[in-house]
């Protein structure tokens, strides 16, 4: 194997253990299953998901019938996935336990960064170095999350999976933007098209829009992948995934929205 082989398998080790979970940790977590921390909870409960699931809230206690933690750190066994759903002013205490803990990945529900002001891009980016320096990946902030159709990992807040399932499939699916993701959930259900991963981004403080399609590529329960993409920060690493989807013989559709003064009139 080359240092170049190496490289991405490493890279795609990394995300398979957060987009493939075996754990996952609902910080925030509700018992409303109609709050943002009680819905992740939910759909982990109710919708197949094979591996450990533990909620966090400092009150402890029993939260959706499952034993509470204080802390991620309190939890005391190897977590995959830690999904924040918690204020802006609590998130870098929420990330500093995540890394004490050992978690692998993160995804960031909460909202008030890049999208609303420069004070805001300014504590996403101390965010993602902060992420950075522990080894610690990051979906989001200001993200709808993930979901693994087959694995019954449902890392999301998104109320579309309440009018139904899309069917297990072959179609990858990965948007920057949330709403769309949303939507094309709901028209894939309709549709009758099955689907194998779900992935919305966020704000890509850290992970991005070609991560996920190189992970796509190399995931063997994908054969398309579908992206819905407003920008591209790094068009090196975008290349690297078309790349690999070609090296893979799958087909990528991409819908690129932009921004002109003739196509808003």
């Amino acid at each position: 194997m080359t240092s170049r082989d190496a490289q991405t398998q490493q890279r795609i080790d990394a995300l398979s253990t957060i987009l493939a979970p075996r754990s996952v940790a609902i910080v925030g977590a509700s018992d409303n299953a109609n709050k943002i921390g009680g819905i992740p909870l939910d759909y982990h409960k109710r919708l197949g998901f094979a591996g450990a699931i533990y909620p966090v809230n400092p009150k402890g206690g029993q939260i959706q019938g499952l034993p509470a933690y204080p802390t991620l750190s309190a939890i005391g066994k190897p977590i995959d996935v830690a999904i924040v759903a918690v204020p802006s002013e609590l998130v870098p205490s929420a990330l500093d336990d995540a890394i004490a803990a050992g978690v692998h990945g993160v995804v960031l529900f909460t909202s008030g960064y890049a999208e609303i002001s420069t004070d805001g891009a300014l504590a996403q980016s101390r965010l993602a170095d902060r992420a950075r320096s522990a080894g610690v990946r990051l979906f989001g902030p200001n993200c709808l999350g993930f979901m693994n159709i087959r694995s019954g990992a449902y890392a999301t807040f998104s109320p579309a999976l309440k009018a139904g399932l899309v069917q297990p499939g072959h179609i990858g699916l990965v948007s920057q933007s949330g709403a769309f993701g949303a939507y094309a959930y709901a028209l894939a259900r309709e549709r009758g098209i099955g689907l194998s991963h779900w992935i919305t981004t966020g704000n890509e403080a850290d992970l991005d829009f070609a991560d996920c399609v190189e992970w796509l590529a190399h995931d063997p329960n994908t054969q398309v992948i579908m992206g819905y993409m407003e920008g591209c920060r790094d068009g090196f690493k975008l290349r690297r995934a078309l790349a690999a989807a070609d090296a893979a013989k799958k087909p990528v559709v991409i819908v690129k929205v932009g921004r002109t003064a003739v196509g808003a009139q």
